[in-house]
């Protein structure tokens, strides 16, 4: 981590120019746990001023190559003086695809819709984030995520639960929890019960013949 000046976002979080926004996320987790405040390697290699000066370079990788309009204008600055012209004689490389995610907080549902788990699924995607990183993040099963996700309503929990998985995952996604998880439980009807398994409403039985006293 020597001479942070010089190092270019890229060259800070080890990641090639070309990375995807999941490869940064990762990296800048990974220097975080190596060189965040509460790292063992930050306090014993690092004086608290060149721990702070790391810190604060590594947020500032992340604020910025994490945002794709600030990441546009600093590769525009970064980028050797002339490259652009010869780029643009070639073929170009690995063009922006023409249809973004829509940015998370732009995911909501349409008015008088509640929330789905499909929704859910798509700010988790806008966010870069895995499965893997919201179940660590809530300490749900990889499952739990995703019957929620694809709304699988014979393997959802009782309600009262289901509200506390909800809770959990909406607010590893940064979204209001409990207003997330009322919507949600709004569009939720209980499933039918299946084949042999008796409904609660059921009419008894009239083939048993007289009762016996």
């Amino acid at each position: 981590m020597n001479d942070l000046g010089g190092q270019t976002l890229y060259e800070l979080l080890d990641v090639p120019p070309t990375a995807t926004h999941l490869a940064i996320q990762r990296a800048y987790e990974r220097a975080r746990a190596l060189y965040g405040p509460e790292s063992l390697a930050s306090y014993s290699l690092l004086e608290p001023d060149e721990a702070a000066a790391v810190s604060a370079r590594l947020e500032e990788a992340r604020r910025v190559l994490l945002d794709p309009d600030a990441r546009s204008r600093y590769d525009a600055r970064i980028r050797p003086e002339g490259e652009q012209e010869r780029r643009s004689a070639r073929e170009p490389l690995a063009q922006e695809p023409r249809t973004r995610p829509a940015p998370a907080a732009d995911i909501q549902p349409a008015e008088g819709s509640p929330w789905t788990g499909a929704l859910l699924r798509q700010v988790r995607e806008a966010r870069g984030l895995e499965i893997q990183q919201v179940s660590e993040k809530t300490k749900l099963t990889r499952q739990q995520i995703q019957n929620v996700e694809e709304g699988r309503l014979e393997e959802l929990p009782p309600r009262p639960y289901l509200r506390g998985v909800v809770l959990s995952i909406a607010g590893a996604l940064g979204l209001d929890g409990p207003e997330v998880a009322r919507s949600y439980l709004e569009g939720v009807r209980p499933a039918p019960p299946g084949p042999g398994r008796a409904c609660a409403t059921a009419f008894p039985r009239t083939d048993r013949g007289p009762p016996r006293w």
